[in-house]
């Protein structure tokens, strides 16, 4: 089996596979970005699971069904909250939510670039980290995920993601 990187510029939202990323913070509350486009979209049900998770580490990532959303999961990466996002951060909430897929038998995922909205962490930085973190997960994983898609937004954030994973495949 061969296992994929994905990227995608467009709505992670609309996402119909088995989970999304949520670029979450520590404390699970949707508020805007990401986030905010999860709960309008995804209605009440994933802030109640939310609520009933409670606080988390920065650096986690918890799960929750996905609402009204055409995936089944969402997984609430909180690589910033109680402290800003950092390299440390994001690159273990990276990894928690490859567990929590992988937990949860999900073979498909979908990232947004975490941190970078409401974070302000830069693109490239992102792309890098989280980017390296998915390519060596997918290279020693013997797990159920499969393929995990990056969705962009913005057109520059999907050309800089591009350019880094061209770098890291050459």
């Amino acid at each position: 089996m061969r296992r994929r990187i994905h990227l995608h510029q467009g709505d992670l939202t609309d996402f119909r596979g088995d989970a999304i990323v949520n670029a979450a913070n520590n404390r699970l509350i949707l508020g805007s970005g990401v986030a905010g486009a999860i709960r309008r979209k995804g209605g009440p049900a994933i802030q109640e699971e939310c609520d009933a998770i409670g606080r988390i580490e920065v650096g986690e990532a918890a799960i929750t069904g996905a609402g009204k959303l055409p995936c089944r999961r969402v997984i609430h990466a909180a690589a910033m909250g109680d402290e800003p996002v950092s390299e440390d951060t994001l690159r273990a909430a990276t990894r928690n939510s490859l567990l929590r897929a992988e937990e949860n038998g999900c073979r498909t995922l979908a990232f947004p670039a975490i941190g970078t909205g409401v974070g302000g962490y830069s693109v490239r930085r992102c792309a890098e980290v989280m980017l390296a973190e998915v390519s060596a997960y997918l290279k020693k994983a013997r797990g159920v995920v499969e393929e995990v898609h990056f969705f962009l937004f913005a057109q520059r954030d999907h050309e800089v993601f591009a350019e880094v994973l061209a770098e890291l495949r050459a």
